[in-house]
C-alpha cells in the first residue's frame, strides 16, 4: 500500500481557486464534474483549473501518498508527463465558501491521441501481457485518479463522479479496450462499483514505487453498475459532451453567508437595481 503521510491533510493538498466563474451558471450548486483538458491543453475557462490539477496531482502522489519520487516530476515542480499530452482530463469542483475546489481529478490516456503509436504505460509495465498482441490505436488506460475531501462520504460521492465522467465518455465515443494499473486494496473497492477484472499478478513497479496490478474495464459492464445507482446520470452526462453539469446544493448557511453582502448593501442602497449593458 501507498505510504500515506497523515501529517499532510485532505484540506492542505486541495487546491482552492478565488476568482473561478465554474459555478456561475449555478451559484448553489455543490459539484460541477466536465472535461478540464485535451491532449495538454485546457479547455477556454479551465486554464487555471488545469494548472492546478497538476499541483493537485503532486501534493498527493508526492506530499501525502509517497507513490511517485520527487524526481518524478516536471520542469515546474508538478506532476505532468508526456501521457498528459494524449489524454483527457476530468475534473470534480465544489463549491466551497472560500472559493472553487478541484477536488477530483482523472486522466484517460487514449493511445495515438497524441499522433503517436507509442505504447500505454500498462503495456510498458507489463510487457508480458500483450508480447504478442500489442493493443490498437483508441486504446485506453485510466490514469491519476484522485478524489479528496474532509468527509469521507464525500470523497466516496467524488470518486464516483469521476467514474461516471469516464463511463459517460466511453459511452459517447469511439475507445477500444480499457485498462488501468491500481494498487491491489483499490482492486476489491473498484469492483464494487465497476466491472473489473484482473488479468496479471501483482508485480513491483518501479515508477510507482509499489506493487500494482493491471486490470481491464468491462465498459458496458460498468456503465450498467453506474446506471443502476443513478438511471439518468450516464444519459445527462453524454448529453452534456463534457460540458460543465451541476449536482447537489450548498449549505444553507453558506448560502446565507454568500447573501448577506447583498442584504446589506440592500438596506443602504433601496433603489431598484436597473438592468446593464442589457441585462
Amino acid at each position: 500500500m501507498s505510504r500515506i503521510d497523515r501529517s499532510v491533510t485532505n484540506a492542505e493538498v486541495i487546491p482552492v481557486i478565488a476568482d473561478s466563474a465554474a459555478f456561475a451558471a449555478d451559484p448553489e450548486a455543490r459539484l460541477a464534474t466536465g472535461i478540464i483538458g485535451i491532449n495538454g491543453v485546457a479547455l477556454p475557462g479551465f486554464e487555471t483549473a488545469y494548472r492546478e490539477h497538476f499541483e493537485f496531482r503532486r501534493r498527493v502522489y508526492v506530499d501525502q501518498t509517497g507513490q511517485l519520487a520527487p524526481s518524478d516530476l516536471s520542469s515546474d515542480g508538478t506532476d505532468r508527463d508526456d501521457d498528459d499530452a494524449r489524454s483527457i482530463t476530468f475534473g470534480v469542483l465544489e463549491n466551497a465558501p472560500d472559493g472553487v475546489r478541484v477536488v477530483g481529478v482523472a486522466r484517460t490516456i487514449i493511445k495515438g491521441n497524441d499522433g503517436t503509436d507509442r505504447p500505454l504505460p500498462v503495456e510498458e509495465f507489463c510487457p508480458e501481457l500483450f508480447a504478442d498482441d500489442p493493443l490498437d490505436l483508441g486504446s485506453v488506460e485510466v490514469s491519476r485518479v484522485i478524489a479528496r475531501h474532509e468527509r469521507v462520504a464525500m470523497q466516496e460521492l467524488i470518486q464516483w463522479h469521476l467514474f461516471a465522467l469516464m463511463s459517460a465518455y466511453f459511452s459517447g465515443h469511439d475507445v477500444g479496450r480499457t485498462f488501468a494499473i491500481i494498487e491491489p486494496w483499490l482492486e476489491r473497492h473498484l469492483a464494487g462499483w465497476l466491472a473489473i477484472s484482473r488479468i496479471g499478478e501483482p508485480r513491483y513497479i518501479e515508477h510507482y514505487l509499489d506493487y500494482n496490478l493491471p486490470v481491464e474495464f468491462d465498459l458496458a459492464g460498468s456503465a450498467a453498475r453506474i446506471t443502476e445507482r443513478n438511471a439518468t446520470i450516464l444519459g445527462t452526462l453524454m448529453a452534456a459532451d463534457g460540458e460543465l453539469e451541476y449536482f447537489g446544493r450548498v449549505s444553507r448557511a453558506q448560502r446565507a453567508a454568500a447573501a448577506a453582502p447583498v442584504a446589506e448593501f440592500a438596506t443602504t442602497a433601496p433603489e431598484p437595481a436597473t438592468a446593464v449593458d442589457g441585462g
